[in-house]
């Protein structure tokens, strides 16, 4: 049923250990005997590669070949795994190839071949949690030195509520009158407001933000020298990912790592406009139901849902919910504890790095072995996994055991699969609730696979950070919550009553419950309206790499240089019609990417920014795709002046054609990054317009373009700054 659902172009909902990966087989060996070529898009490179490994001898009994593309391949090994019937490869290092193709000088160096069919694992996933994510070239360029060394230590001394503040749910922090003073002496004084002072302006703000507002084990982690940002949805590291606008360099500073250079972007596209270049697209994941609307919105791909191989066992509990962190903690700790000394395995899925390291040292405490899966072992994960359904196994883990892992009963003797059915199945136990339902669905999946019992439960707690950061508490009706100040810490001189920080009430669940379905609803219209604003660029980029490709392919044929017959004509004369066209070509598609790449800046910078139009009574989006086409129109123009003021430049010695004043070979050095959310952008935006509700609109629409240049120049320095990847 599901190969099926999959051949016709759907989306289909398969619960864990159901066969997922054997099921993707059919409709891809269909398509690859077209002889064409088929994708198997992946979630990480261990899957990719194990996923090619188990299913490689059906393919290859069907006379196909198989093909995996891993991070730090070359570029010949990565042309030979795309030639292949099947390749099996992440949707990222697709998409990054993809891009590293419109950038190449000859056709011998395209990796690709046309995309006809791809399947995609994990599909809710890639399709929807990181189609936004945009996946970004840059090519070295200098820096200026900054301050961000110096900036670092004097974040760190600042004092909360003297020298900053923040918002109550910590997504925003901004300097008090005392910090902002002592910040401006620190520099040697003057006004960080002043003219000029903008870079300075921008490098202080990332500084702040990097101190207080992101942390370490939590938002990110430090390994090899190098900062890697930790996935939220699925607690991996994500080492080719980077916050823009500062953020990175400003963390390398208060780690004190060295800072890694500079670059200009060359090319960028989000994961769902590359995934909607294929010819035909369908995927697979345990979570599909709740994301239908959006992949139908996105893809116009329907969700199939197939039924069980056998009667679902599993029992999903409701959720327990506690006053505070601590005695959620110690609950969770508690359970797993009892569970533990029936022998029954358990699985813990945390939120963060930090917790789960926590967690599991307090089990250590109560005489409970356990292993630890998070961001720091990401390498460990398949050994660590594979003992998670085994009697006695307790596994603390992130988000990242939640996707591409299939957890058995037993440790694959005989008997030891019934012996712990038997005692219940697998215990599954979350710590929090996600923005997302899907991402605690496929935290519950990992139990009750194959008809296997098992049970669920979430531990969650009023002062969890989704819950804080949304105001959940609010929501909650009075009568139902302890008086201010009670169960929230142990009672001087005795211990706290039993339940004291329970809330075990219905009303508490749903209104939880109806909050994250809020929260799913805000940011399926965030990732709409990201959507609107992106597509407009992206319809000129696809535009812009049509052309380059026939550039390159030698298809489209140069008339700029025909406007000085004379000059082009003794061109002609000197070394052929032939290798005039081709140097024609060759300045058209150095100034094509030049110009590209200054309208990929500009585009950015004006992104940033116009929100502020809003307060001179203006909409965003209208202005937005109004300036971009002008802007492209203006590029269009400027490209047939820039070749043709090229041909000045063009000497001719011993039947070879010479050009100068032209770099034909682009960036000496080049590196993929993926950008992150960026939360920092609004803290700079009210930095810029302040409060003042109607009275601020009205001034706005006579100070805009004021305020509107103001955010260009921080912008320009602040420009996004990637982390390298050779």
């Amino acid at each position: 049923m599901a190969a099926l659902a999959l051949d016709r172009g759907a989306v289909v909902e398969m619960q864990t250990g159901e066969g997922k990966t054997l099921t993707a087989t059919m409709p891809v060996a269909l398509q690859a005997l077209a002889g064409r070529g088929a994708h198997v898009l992946t979630f990480n490179d261990y899957l990719a590669r194990r996923d090619a490994e188990w299913m490689g001898p059906i393919y290859h009994l069907l006379g196909l070949s198989v093909g995996t593309v891993q991070q730090g391949m070359d570029p010949a090994a990565r042309r030979r795994a795309y030639a292949a019937d099947v390749t099996y490869v992440t949707a990222k290092e697709a998409g990054f190839d993809h891009l590293r193709d419109q950038l190449v000088e000859r056709p011998a160096d395209l990796v690709h071949r046309p995309r006809a069919f791809a399947l995609v694992d994990e599909a809710d996933s890639l399709l929807i949690d990181e189609a936004r994510v945009p996946l970004v070239i840059a090519g070295q360029v200098a820096r200026e030195a900054g301050a961000g060394s110096q900036l670092a230590p004097l974040m760190a001394s600042l004092m909360p509520g003297l020298h900053y503040t923040t918002d109550e749910y910590r997504r925003d922090v901004e300097l008090t009158d005392a910090g902002l003073e002592r910040v401006e002496r620190a520099l040697g004084g003057g006004s960080l407001y002043a003219p000029g002072r903008g870079a300075v302006l921008a490098e202080v703000n990332c500084a702040l933000h990097a101190q207080v507002l992101l942390q370490r084990d939590v938002d990110y982690i430090v390994r090899d020298g190098r900062i890697a940002i930790v996935d939220e949805f699925t607690g991996r590291v994500m080492p080719d990912r980077h916050w823009p606008d500062g953020l990175q360099g400003a963390l390398e500073a208060k780690e004190g790592l060295a800072r890694r250079p500079d670059g200009q972007v060359l090319a960028s596209m989000t994961l769902q406009r590359f995934l909607r270049g294929y010819g035909r697209l369908c995927g697979m994941t345990g979570t599909a139901r709740d994301a239908a609307g959006e992949l139908r919105t996105f893809y116009g791909l329907d969700v199939v849902v197939i039924p069980t191989h056998r009667p679902l066992r599993r029992l999903d509990h409701p959720d327990v919910v506690f006053t505070h962190r601590e005695a959620k903690e110690e609950a969770v700790a508690d359970e797993v504890a009892r569970t533990h000394a029936t022998g029954r395995p358990v699985l813990v899925g945390t939120l963060t790095v930090e917790e789960s390291e926590r967690l599991g040292a307090m089990l250590r405490a109560r005489g409970v072995p356990c292993q630890v899966l998070n961001a720091k072992e990401d390498e460990h994960e398949a050994r660590i996994v594979a003992a998670a359904g085994a009697a006695g196994a307790v596994t603390i883990a992130t988000n990242m055991a939640g996707r591409g892992t299939d957890i058995r009963l037993g440790d694959g003797t005989p008997g030891s699969a019934e012996r712990v059915a038997a005692l219940g199945g697998l215990y599954v136990i979350g710590t929090n609730r996600h923005e997302s339902r899907r991402i605690d669905l496929q935290l519950r999946g990992r139990a009750g696979r194959q008809g296997d019992p098992g049970d669920t439960r979430l531990f969650i707690s009023l002062d969890d950070d989704l819950l804080v950061r949304y105001g959940i508490r609010r929501l909650i009706p009075p009568r139902h919550l302890p008086p201010p100040g009670a169960g929230s810490r142990e009672p001087e001189g005795g211990s706290r009553e039993p339940g004291a920080d329970l809330l075990d009430h219905p009303i508490v669940r749903r209104e939880i419950a109806r909050a994250q379905r809020i929260i799913e609803g805000q940011n399926f219209e965030i990732r709409r309206t990201l959507a609107r604003y992106a597509s407009t660029l992206e319809e000129q980029y696809a535009l812009v790499m049509e052309r380059r490709a026939a550039l390159v392919s030698g298809d489209e044929v140069p008339d700029v240089w025909a406007r000085a017959s004379d000059a082009r004509a003794s061109l002609v004369a000197a070394v052929g019609e032939s290798a005039t066209d081709d140097a024609e070509r060759a300045v058209t598609r150095a100034h094509l990417d030049r110009l590209w790449r200054e309208h990929l800046a500009a585009g950015a910078d004006l992104r940033e920014g116009i929100h502020l139009v809003r307060l001179g009574g203006q909409d965003p989006l209208q202005k937005f795709v109004a300036e971009l086409k002008a802007g492209f129109a203006r590029l269009a123009e400027a490209l047939d002046e820039a070749v043709l003021s090229s041909l000045d430049g063009v000497r001719t010695a011993g039947g070879r054609i010479e050009i100068e004043g032209v770099d034909l070979k682009g960036p000496s050095s080049t590196w993929t990054y993926l950008v992150n959310d960026d939360p920092f952008k609004e803290q700079v935006l009210l930095s810029l317009i302040g409060g003042g509700g109607r009275t601020m609109a009205v001034y706005a629409a006579t100070v805009m373009p004021g305020l509107f240049l103001l955010w260009t120049v921080v912008q320009a320095f602040a420009r996004r700054r990637p982390s390298r990847k050779p």
